[in-house]
């Protein structure tokens, strides 16, 4: 499509492209940027996956929202006695349900490790009969898998190749059920999150990120991507596509015994930082 692109770009007389987006929206305006097209790009995307940058726009307001409905639903699961599984985006990268289990104290599986279900669902089930209410929560990524088990997907994949992705969630409640007898309670929380008023810390970064992307096409720069970095507001350079989204560093950043973040030994650490 990209001759159809440019020449669309030479109708309208553009000067400059601003693309805002994801790892599949920043790969396209790298390619334009080497056809020639002057293109600045910013990072949205609550996956919070793409390279070069500690943080993408919507990655905080996501949490906010997970962390909002996660805090309503603890009643009902709570008063059901049952087990709560909570289903986020994160195809690839882990940085959703990790952050949101960060902020609300629960297990959760990402897709940049394999869990091993037996020790997941007795974690589960040891979390529920502690818990004086009698109930237990996780949060899942999509992309997330345990040992043995492969994601199913279904429909007719998009323009980069994606097709979308049967509930993990799902899966793992038959297994807990099978396993157990205990009844899990499964919420999608995927396309929710993405919904409603943007929070301070993404109003603050989307105003910084355009300012930011203006002062570069002024200056008659291109190719060039905004980003925070160390804690620091960076012009950096367009993500290479053939790296693929930025992923979770396990060994530093998720307990692979529990199945939950790593809250320990962050003195010294800048506030957006992701991995090492």
């Amino acid at each position: 499509m990209t001759p159809a692109v440019l020449k669309n770009i030479d109708t309208l007389a553009l000067d400059c492209l601003i693309t805002i987006g994801g790892d599949d929206t920043l790969s396209y305006a790298s390619k334009l940027d080497r056809q020639g097209m002057k293109v600045i790009a910013v990072p949205k995307t609550m996956d919070n996956d793409v390279r070069n940058t500690e943080y993408c726009i919507g990655f905080s307001t996501a949490i906010t929202r997970a962390m909002d409905a996660i805090d309503r639903q603890r009643t009902t699961v709570g008063s059901h006695e049952h087990i709560g599984l909570f289903r986020v985006f994160g195809r690839d990268a882990g940085y959703t349900a990790l952050y949101t289990a960060y902020v609300t104290g629960l297990r959760c599986c990402i897709p940049e490790y394999k869990v091993d279900l037996a020790h997941l669902i007795d974690l589960l089930i040891n979390d529920k009969r502690e818990n004086p209410s009698n109930y237990s929560l996780a949060v899942l990524s999509e992309g997330a898998e345990w040992q043995g088990y492969t994601l199913k997907e279904y429909g007719e994949a998009d323009a980069f190749g994606h097709r979308k992705k049967m509930s993990v969630a799902e899966d793992l409640r038959e297994e807990i059920r099978r396993a157990t007898g205990e009844e899990a309670v499964v919420s999608d929380l995927t396309y929710d999150l993405r919904s409603a008023s943007p929070d301070f810390v993404d109003r603050l970064v989307a105003f910084t990120f355009a300012g930011m992307a203006m002062d570069a096409l002024e200056e008659s720069k291109s190719g060039l991507m905004t980003a925070i970095n160390e804690g620091h507001y960076a012009m950096v350079p367009i993500p290479d596509s053939n790296l693929g989204p930025r992923k979770v560093d396990v060994a530093s950043m998720y307990d692979t015994e529990r199945y939950c973040p790593r809250h320990d030994h962050k003195t010294g650490l800048p506030f957006f930082l992701t991995q090492p």
